[in-house]
């Protein structure tokens, strides 16, 4: 027992003191949901001090909606430049009769809840971040819809300095 509480408290303590690869990420992300979210996306991900903190900001758009995204994310090293993490956090967006094809709605505003978890490999040699992740999306309002959401991100990642 003891020693299960050191290893414990080790992992918390070498978690808490990581320092991520960049602090600043942006660039393009691609995404499938059968929910009919976002296929291409604008990418913020910004770390909080040194921690291993961070949120992303999607701003997306498809056929005929548009769309942001606020997640918290924790990322965890694995390796040299990858990482795996796990987020939650929230979207809303807009949708006109083109994206919909049921006849519950012809046009309006969702909001829902999301969640992911991932893996991202940050190049050494070059700042170019790349980001694979997958969660379930709920949409919340103005019907209740589950959903997977899948994404793909490639972003230019700002050293630290």
């Amino acid at each position: 027992m003891r020693k299960l509480l050191i290893s414990l408290v080790c992992a918390l303590a070498f978690t808490g003191s990581y320092a991520q690869q960049y602090r600043t990420a942006l660039g393009v992300r691609v995404d499938w949901s059968n929910l009919d979210v976002a296929y291409s996306d604008l990418s913020l991900k910004q770390f909080i001090g040194g921690t291993s903190n961070a949120f992303e900001v999607t701003l997306g758009f498809g056929r005929s909606h548009i769309w942001t995204q606020l997640m918290y994310e924790r990322n965890y090293p694995l390796g040299k430049g990858l990482e795996w993490y796990w987020g939650l956090g929230g979207d809303i967006g807009y949708w006109n009769s083109n994206s919909r094809v049921d006849d519950r709605e012809n046009q309006g505003i969702w909001a829902g809840i999301d969640s992911n978890i991932g893996i991202e490999y940050t190049f050494c040699s070059f700042p170019i971040n790349i980001a694979l992740d997958v969660g379930p999306t709920f949409r919340v309002y103005p019907f209740v819809e589950v959903g997977p959401l899948m994404g793909i991100s490639v972003r230019y990642a700002f050293r630290n300095r």
